[in-house]
C-alpha cells in the first residue's frame, strides 16, 4: 500500500512539474496523455480488455501509446465529398426559379442559401431593361447528384457545369482514431477519479479530463461535419437573365464564316443601339420638352437683352456725333 501511495505521490508530482512548464511554451492538452495515463501500481487493472463473453484477450497490453491507440481498420468504406458548379442562362428567368424549387422535390434536396438581384420598381416604371441575377447553394443527397445535375439542362441553357471530388478518407478515420482514444483515456480518468484520495489529485483528474471532454466533442463535431458533407452534396447554381440564349456555334469556322458573324454582331449592336435610343427618348420625352422650353425662354431673354444693349450703344454714339457737329458749326 505504501508502495502504491509513493509511486501516484511521484505521478502527481511529475505531472505538475510537466503542467507548469506545459503552461510557458504553449502546451496542448494531448501532451499530458502519455504522462496522465494510469500506470499499474496506481490500482488494479486487468491485463487485456474483455470480450463480449467477458473473457480477456492476450493481444492487448492495457497501456496507452498517445492518441494513435485505436488505428484504422482496413476495408473501410471510403469517405468522398463531391460538390458541384453550374451557370446557366435564361430568357424566363421566373420559370427558371420555380424549376428550381421543383428540382429541391424532385431530388430530396434543400436550399442552404439563395439570392436574386437586378431589378427594381424604378426599372419597371422608367421601362430600363434590367437582367436579374439569382445564386442557389443547394445540399442534395450524394447520390441524386448526377440526376439533379443532369436535370438542370431543362430549366435553361448551361453555360459551364464543373464537378469536384475530395478524397477525407484518411483524415476522416484518422480524427476518428483520435476521438476514440480520447474516449478510452476519459473512461479511464473517471476511474482514476473513483480512486483518487486527494483534492489535489481530484483537481489534476478534472483539469486533465475537462481538456480530453473538449478535445473529444471537437473532433466529433468535425466528423459530423464531414459526414454531412458526405451524405450530401453541395451543388452552387447561377441563373442568369438575359435577352437572347448563346447558340452553340460550330467547333470550327471559316473566315468568312466568322466575318460574317462579325457583321451580323455590329447589326445587333447598331439595332439595340436605336431601339435603346428610341426608348430612351419616348420615356424621357417630357423631361426633354421642359428643357427645350427652358432653354428657349433662357434664349430669347439674352437675345431680348442684347437688342435692349445695342440700341443704347447707338443712341449714345448718335448723340456723340450730334455733338461733335455742334461744336465744328
Amino acid at each position: 500500500m505504501k508502495r502504491k501511495l509513493t509511486v501516484l505521490a511521484v505521478l502527481l508530482a511529475l505531472a505538475l512539474t510537466l503542467t507548469s512548464c506545459a503552461a510557458g511554451s504553449g502546451w496542448k492538452g494531448e501532451d499530458l496523455n502519455a504522462d496522465f495515463a494510469p500506470s499499474e501500481d496506481s490500482y488494479d487493472v486487468p491485463e487485456s480488455p474483455p470480450d463480449e463473453k467477458g473473457d480477456y484477450s492476450d493481444d492487448w497490453s492495457g497501456e496507452s501509446e498517445g492518441l494513435d491507440v485505436v488505428a484504422p481498420q482496413t476495408g473501410l468504406a471510403e469517405k468522398l465529398i463531391y460538390s458541384a458548379e453550374i451557370t446557366l442562362e435564361t430568357v424566363k428567368f421566373d420559370d427558371t426559379v420555380q424549376g428550381v424549387q421543383d428540382m429541391l422535390t424532385r431530388y430530396g434536396a434543400f436550399l442552404e442559401s439563395s439570392r436574386v438581384s437586378g431589378r427594381s420598381y424604378g426599372d419597371d416604371y422608367y421601362g430600363r431593361t434590367s437582367l436579374r441575377r439569382a445564386e442557389f447553394v443547394i445540399r442534395v443527397p450524394a447520390e441524386s447528384l448526377n440526376d439533379l445535375c443532369d436535370g438542370v439542362g431543362g430549366i435553361g441553357n448551361v453555360l459551364n457545369s464543373y464537378t469536384y471530388m475530395e478524397n477525407i478518407t484518411e483524415r476522416y478515420y484518422d480524427v476518428q482514431a483520435r476521438a476514440d482514444s480520447y474516449r478510452i483515456e476519459q473512461e479511464r480518468l473517471m476511474d482514476m477519479l473513483e480512486k483518487c484520495q486527494s483534492v489535489g489529485e481530484m483537481i489534476e483528474i478534472e483539469s486533465r479530463l475537462s481538456q480530453v471532454r473538449y478535445e473529444m466533442e471537437s473532433l466529433e463535431s468535425t466528423l459530423r461535419n464531414w459526414q454531412n458533407q458526405v451524405d450530401y452534396s453541395t451543388v452552387t447554381l447561377t441563373v442568369w437573365e438575359v435577352e437572347e440564349l448563346k447558340k452553340a456555334t460550330e467547333p470550327y469556322r471559316s473566315y468568312w464564316q466568322q466575318m460574317g458573324d462579325g457583321f451580323m454582331a455590329t447589326l445587333n449592336s447598331v439595332g439595340r443601339f436605336f431601339k435603346n435610343l428610341f426608348q430612351g427618348l419616348v420615356v424621357y420625352l417630357p423631361v426633354i420638352l421642359v428643357i427645350v422650353v427652358l432653354v428657349g425662354a433662357a434664349a430669347a431673354v439674352i437675345a431680348a437683352l442684347a437688342k435692349r444693349h445695342r440700341r443704347k450703344v447707338k443712341a449714345r454714339e448718335e448723340a456723340a456725333l450730334d455733338a461733335e457737329y455742334q461744336e465744328k458749326e
